[in-house]
């Protein structure tokens, strides 16, 4: 099923190294963290889950996981959107939590399952090295109105905006 939007998208989606530099730039807290695959549809996102903070015990914490999932679907919507968008915001974030995930290479799987005019569903897993699922996630975001361009496909469009 395709995944429609009024929701403007320039032409390319951010490309994995544009995501990273993004990462290193605006979010510093997340240095262990690192997007090797991004598409308008897919992101996977690796972690050195030895930087994370951990429970007793050795398991990485259940605020850390959140937060993975939580930057994959950013990371994701940003890479649909084709250009920084630091202004779309968490408006529900559920975790499941299925496993206890030991430090070390984590990897974090998002898909985009509804990409709305200015609601976007991200679906999330986040596994262990060794492909053990650790936790599911359901992640929607509220994406700031694009400033408005003229759409090209209506020829009564050519202001590029409304009248009053």
């Amino acid at each position: 099923m395709p995944i429609e939007s009024a929701t403007l998208v320039d032409d390319a989606p951010m490309t994995p190294a544009a995501l990273n530099e993004m990462v290193a730039r605006d979010f510093e807290d997340y240095a262990a963290c690192h997007v090797t695959e991004a598409t308008t549809t897919h992101l996977t996102m690796e972690a050195d889950g030895t930087r994370l903070r951990t429970r007793p015990g050795g398991t990485i914490s259940g605020p850390e996981q959140a937060a993975l999932v939580d930057l994959a679907a950013f990371l994701l919507i940003n890479a649909r959107l084709g250009r920084p968008t630091l202004m779309a915001l968490t408006s529900s974030l559920q975790v499941n939590y299925l496993s206890r995930p030991r430090p070390g290479r984590l990897h974090t799987h998002a898909k985009m399952a509804k990409f709305g005019k200015s609601l976007c569903v991200v679906l999330a897993e986040l596994r262990d090295n060794a492909g053990t699922l650790a936790a599911t996630a359901t992640v929607t975001y509220s994406v700031p109105p694009a400033a408005h361009r003229p759409d090209p496909r209506r020829e009564d469009d050519t202001t590029g905006g409304t009248t009053e």
